[in-house]
């Protein structure tokens, strides 16, 4: 055979080859597109479609939680401390994406009687005068900035002179006045760090915007914390370490007199777990 149709052979063979494997890319590359645009389909339905899982997130929903949670502590990170406590629903929901904002939408849609919270509906507006209360060392830790209504504020100064001059000792504000964007905040981050994902599980320990006594412009909660650190939840505490302080039991005795009531007692009829530590300010 001459050697220059050899040589035709020869090419004739490897455009084949070429044309073979290009095919062949070219098919791999459809494939991984019906792939990714398949998982995304199926994606949008368990995010937007498939009903929530009250009891248990699956595994779509838990990625889009953890999402929320991340991008909204990115974000409270990045503005001044003192805003944290204060911040705005609207203001924090800004921050989102299309689909974290659609699920946290989704989340706080749903009827908190649904996971076991039998709580009432506060106002969202915002308190008339807030007063800053900077952050206090107790135990090995810092309380961070705090604020309260004025009314409540001054009623815990007059308990807490009363308190040192009865047992020689103080409780600190752990968390006052809190707004709905910063409640949203931690329904997200108790429901993706302790909750096990689990919306019924989180409502026993922390409100949907809009239901908790902290962000009630009037009759606001405030948690206590020892000078010490105990507040019964930090850590490895628990209601009963909080219970067991001398504090609580001037405060059960006590605390009426200036307008504080213990809010969830041990088998309340509100579906919250017990706490010792959260009292609400309410002139009766």
């Amino acid at each position: 055979m001459p050697v220059h149709k050899a040589k035709i052979s020869l090419n004739s063979i490897c455009d084949f080859e070429n044309n073979i494997n290009s095919t062949t890319m070219i098919k791999k590359i459809i494939l991984i597109i019906g792939i990714a645009v398949a998982a995304f389909f199926i994606y949008c339905f368990y995010l937007f479609q498939l009903p929530i899982n009250l009891d248990e997130l699956n595994f779509i929903h838990r990625t889009a939680a953890k999402s929320v949670f991340e991008s909204w502590d990115k974000y409270l990170i990045s503005i001044p401390k003192e805003r944290g406590a204060i911040v705005d629903f609207d203001t924090l929901m800004n921050p989102l994406n299309f689909y974290e904002r659609n699920f946290a939408e989704r989340v706080f849609a749903i009827n908190p009687i649904e996971i076991g919270f039998k709580g009432p509906n506060y106002s969202k507006g915002k308190p008339e005068k807030l007063v800053k209360i900077e952050s206090m060392k107790v135990g090995d830790r810092e309380t961070g900035i705090q604020y309260c209504p004025e009314q409540s504020y001054n009623d815990y100064l007059l308990m807490m002179e009363k308190m040192k001059k009865d047992i020689g000792k103080l409780l600190f504000i752990d968390s006052g006045y809190r707004s709905p964007g910063k409640q949203a905040y931690l329904f997200f981050y108790y429901l993706t760090t302790s909750s096990e994902y689990s919306l019924k599980e989180n409502a026993k320990w922390i409100a949907m915007p809009g239901y908790s006594e902290h962000g009630n412009p009037l009759n606001n909660a405030i948690d206590f914390v020892s000078e010490n650190g105990i507040n019964g939840f930090s850590d490895s505490q628990t209601a009963n370490d909080f219970e067991a302080l001398p504090e609580f039991e001037w405060l059960i005795k006590n605390a009426n007199q200036f307008n504080f009531y213990l809010s969830y007692s041990k088998d309340n009829s509100f579906g919250v777990a017990f706490e010792p530590w959260h009292w609400h300010w309410e002139k009766k």
